[in-house]
């Protein structure tokens, strides 16, 4: 009876460690997932711990298959490795990016151009493909593939907003230039020009244009802390877009 007695009590605490570990490495992978996807902003979140989960799975089979234990002090270096080379990988995208795009810039704008027939927006679409490389959501070889799709969405969203707002001179003209009597002369109002006076301004007017202000100075602020900064701001055709924006 003691004997049973003693392997209840060993297989209940085999139970016990086998849960603690599990739930563990559940806590490791979601620590670790969160770090790889500020790495690498297009991996999914929910994906990412559960390849870690399994990548855990195979080193801990592996490591029993050789006798070794001492898995928890094993675990978190083994998810540091991961993240290390993620970063190393992040770095090695960043250069290979960079040097593509800077041979090629005349090249990927005048591709766009083609597409929309403008050079802003050419620019705005080859910046936004960039954007993605240096992410890891594009790469190199399809970098032209997914600047067609980006060219293609911009023109859907000019179309949309063409349809969207009216130009305010039409939205007038619609509203005011029929007579409201059969027969009577159209009236069509005089608007004076607006005031400078604060006063006179509207007060969700001056809300918005600080907001739109502040939100500028959180993107630039957030834009100065990319690796990115110091190359586009080398660029002339970037002036425009960042203005007089100190270093």
């Amino acid at each position: 009876m003691a004997h049973l007695h003693n392997a209840v009590v060993v297989a209940s605490a085999v139970a016990s460690a086998a849960v603690a570990d599990s739930t563990r490495d559940v806590e490791l992978a979601h620590r670790a997932a969160a770090l790889l996807v500020r790495l690498k902003p297009c991996l999914d979140p929910e994906k990412v711990v559960h390849e870690l989960l399994r990548q855990q799975r195979v080193e801990k089979l592996s490591r029993e298959s050789r006798n070794l234990n001492h898995w928890s002090e094993h675990a978190p270096k083994f998810l540091a490795l991961i993240v290390r080379q993620a970063r190393l990988d992040r770095l090695r995208r960043y250069q290979e990016a960079e040097a593509f795009y800077k041979a090629r810039h005349r090249e990927i704008v005048r591709f766009a151009r083609v597409i929309i027939g403008d050079s802003a927006a050419a620019e705005i679409v080859a910046s936004d493909t960039y954007r993605e490389l240096l992410e890891g959501a594009a790469s190199i070889p399809g970098f032209f593939t997914a600047l067609v799709c980006n060219a293609r969405d911009y023109m859907k969203g000019e179309v949309y907003r063409r349809e969207k707002f009216v130009p305010q001179d039409e939205a007038f003209t619609a509203s005011f230039g029929s007579a409201d009597v059969e027969g009577a002369e159209a009236e069509v109002p005089s608007f004076e020009p607006i005031s400078q006076r604060l006063d006179d301004q509207d007060p969700l007017e001056i809300l918005l244009a600080r907001e739109e202000k502040e939100e500028r100075k959180r993107m630039l602020k957030n834009a100065k802390q990319d690796p990115r900064w110091r190359f586009f701001k080398r660029k002339k055709w970037a002036q425009p877009l960042l203005g007089n924006v100190p270093n």
